[in-house]
């Protein structure tokens, strides 16, 4: 009987902890000028913030070694900050991801480490924008599971929030699929934005969300 109440502990713990192989929150501004530009084959590195918890005291120093290996799958002006949340230790890493179409996205990829990428695609006069994670990830996540088997990373986050700022100097329309705004849920989003205005899309990549396995989408035209 303990034996069994044991086990089954260990599994509660474990799928606990598991939760957090899912950021807690990306979040990404980009502009229209730079998916337009990106579309044509020009490549851009933007801002990403990411945030992540651990659940209870990091008395191991668990932290520190998962930030030590990182290292080479970010920008080389990534930073890092650790806080005390209410459940654990919360970590921020402020990097950058590339921007850019297929072609532009895997000549930058084959000369740098990062761990996800934004691609742009174009179809007509629209352009699809989607963010996915590389090869390096995979790898990331196996380095972290050889320090811990309950340690590990993927994606889309658990929330992916994505600012879209238009620069353009015309309107400009935003479509998204199964997206929050203003914390509204909508199915399918349509705005128009005008030159300086813009919108924040809310993605939810939670383990209860039927969207869990779709990466953060939307498209521009």
């Amino acid at each position: 009987m303990l034996i069994s109440y044991t086990k089954k502990l260990f599994i509660l713990c474990a799928t606990l902890l598991l939760v957090g192989c899912k950021p807690e929150m990306m979040n990404i501004e980009v502009y229209t000028s730079d998916i337009e530009l990106a579309a044509k084959g020009e490549l851009f590195e933007v801002p990403v913030q990411v945030e992540f918890s651990l659940l209870g005291d990091d008395e191991d120093g668990t932290l520190d070694r998962v930030i030590s290996a990182s290292k080479k799958y970010l920008s080389p002006d990534s930073s890092f900050s650790r806080s005390k949340g209410m459940m654990g230790d919360r970590l921020v890493i402020d990097t950058k991801v590339p921007l850019g179409n297929a072609a532009a996205l895997s000549d930058f990829l084959s000369k740098n480490n990062r761990l996800a990428y934004i691609e742009v695609s174009k179809d007509d006069d629209a352009r699809f924008v989607f963010i996915d994670k590389t090869n390096n990830l995979i790898s990331f996540h196996r380095e972290l599971q050889s320090m811990n088997m309950l340690l590990g990373l993927d994606l889309p986050s658990a929330k992916t929030i994505i600012r879209v700022s238009s620069d353009s100097r015309k309107p400009v329309n935003i479509y998204a699929t199964a997206v929050f705004v203003s914390k509204k849920p909508y199915l399918h989003f349509e705005k128009s934005l005008n030159r300086r205005e813009a919108i924040e899309l809310e993605f939810s990549g939670s383990e209860g969300s039927v969207y869990s396995e779709i990466y953060p989408t939307f498209a521009i035209q």
